[in-house]
């Protein structure tokens, strides 16, 4: 049985949350980031392009325009993750830490411009129909 479009937008947006948590835990080296107010707002303004990759499954219903989205989103993920590594991992800097204030703006402006022009392109394509 094929997995449905809100399962797998879902199931993408998790996947970049585990990544961006795990490179937030490495970059903290331990969980402790997360018992003060200043960590957990940080944890979930990261999570907040995830979040807005989940809601992409309640937004669009043409076929085309899903497999976009999720192309998109896998996309995203796989980039932000390398920037993440190259930041943190490989050439750490003190302050690298920044990455978790400013790459999660630009990905939630990225998905809410593509998000646009997709839910757009549906609305066009099914004026025409």
């Amino acid at each position: 049985m094929p997995i449905s479009f809100r399962a797998a937008s879902l199931l993408v947006g998790l996947t970049g949350a585990a990544i961006a948590i795990g490179f937030e835990w490495y970059a903290a080296t331990g969980w402790l980031f997360l018992t003060e107010r200043t960590g957990l707002l940080i944890t979930l303004w990261t999570m907040l392009p995830y979040v807005m990759m989940s809601l992409g499954g309640y937004f669009f219903h043409r076929r085309d325009i899903q497999k976009h989205w999720l192309s998109f989103c896998a996309f995203e993920v796989l980039v932000v993750a390398w920037i993440y590594l190259q930041t943190i991992v490989i050439y750490p800097d003190p302050q690298g830490a920044l990455i978790f204030l400013f790459l999660p703006l630009l990905q939630a402006g990225l998905n809410l411009a593509v998000g646009v022009v997709f839910y757009y392109l549906q609305y066009r394509s099914d004026q025409q129909h």
